[in-house]
């Protein structure tokens, strides 16, 4: 949850949060409107799982660059209207694929793990685009569809089409 010039911006963490545990968005919402310091955790697990999810992400794309798909990747953490504009940028040109794209809708924004063009017309052109997800789990859990699920909702909204194959979590590296 972000607080930008006093417009309120969240994400699919929030979203996943808030289903978890309703107290959290109240916190998260103080944190936002600076009424409390968010804490500071250091959890060497999460700071591991999170170091083999990046290794993983990684490893999926260098995967695509074997097979011949380059990768474009948006630079940053965060979302900033310079993130944006280079997903949309990377989106009209049609690139084969997009890395930890920023996507916003609304008071919604998140950065999907992998955008995949297919041939679907949209405003872009004769291509849209569809979103992967690289989880580093067994199996899928709820908040993996309700986060790919709210990806695919903005990136509707910024190509003016509907992704067409749903959300996809680690296909066969085929777009």
């Amino acid at each position: 949850m972000q607080n930008v010039s006093g417009n309120l911006y969240l994400s699919s963490t929030d979203l996943v949060g808030h289903l978890n545990c309703t107290y959290l968005t109240e916190l998260n919402l103080k944190v936002a409107k600076s009424e409390l310091q968010k804490p500071k955790v250091w959890d060497p697990v999460l700071e591991t799982l999170a170091e083999r999810g990046a290794a993983h992400e990684q490893a999926f794309i260098d995967h695509l660059k074997t097979l011949g798909m380059p990768a474009t990747v948006i630079d940053g953490v965060g979302l900033d209207p310079k993130s944006i504009s280079a997903t949309l940028e990377a989106m009209t040109r049609g690139d084969a694929v997009i890395v930890q794209g920023a996507l916003q809708s609304g008071a919604w924004n998140g950065r999907a793990d992998v955008l995949g063009r297919v041939e679907t017309p949209s405003r872009f052109g004769a291509w849209s685009y569809e979103v992967t997800d690289t989880k580093l789990a067994r199996e899928t859990k709820g908040n993996t569809v309700l986060q790919i699920s709210l990806y695919s909702d903005m990136l509707s909204a910024m190509q003016g089409v509907e992704p067409t194959a749903g959300p996809r979590r680690n296909p066969g590296y085929e777009f």
